[in-house]
């Protein structure tokens, strides 16, 4: 008979998260795991109200939450709440955004807001968490 190799534990007590774009749909899925695994979850989005509804639910089924409101986009703001928090040791750099549309009728603002999305506020949010993280080793 073959033996099977052993699972590692998925429990994550004692350990830290931040999820962005953590109001709804993949974000608040991924919040959601995290906590439910023993994960503290700092949680992110742009609405005060959705982002509240969200850290108001994983608290009524027992996780331990913290809501932020963030605008990714703004470095500044990146920054100070990292700075403001313990090092992460989990990141889901969820937020994201979209126009869609024909690529032909795509307008710059379009494009830079989208790429200031998904692109240059996930290589600094990372840079932050990750420098906070190095510091803290």
């Amino acid at each position: 008979m073959t033996a099977l190799p052993r699972t590692p534990s998925f429990r994550l007590d004692g350990r830290r998260a931040f999820v962005t774009g953590a109001s709804r749909g993949i974000g608040l899925g991924a919040a959601v795991a995290l906590s439910e695994a023993g994960a503290h979850v700092v949680i992110a989005a742009r609405n005060r109200g959705e982002i509240d509804a969200a850290a108001n639910a994983i608290t009524a089924a027992g996780g331990s939450v913290e809501a932020v409101v963030l605008d990714v986009t703004d470095s500044a703001a990146v920054r100070a709440v990292v700075e403001a928090q313990e090092p992460f040791d989990i990141l889901v750099n969820n937020a994201g955004m979209n126009r869609p549309g024909p690529m032909q009728a795509m307008s710059e603002d379009d494009y830079d807001a989208v790429m200031d999305v998904n692109v240059r506020a996930v290589y600094f949010l990372t840079q932050a968490v990750v420098q906070k993280m190095l510091a803290a080793a």
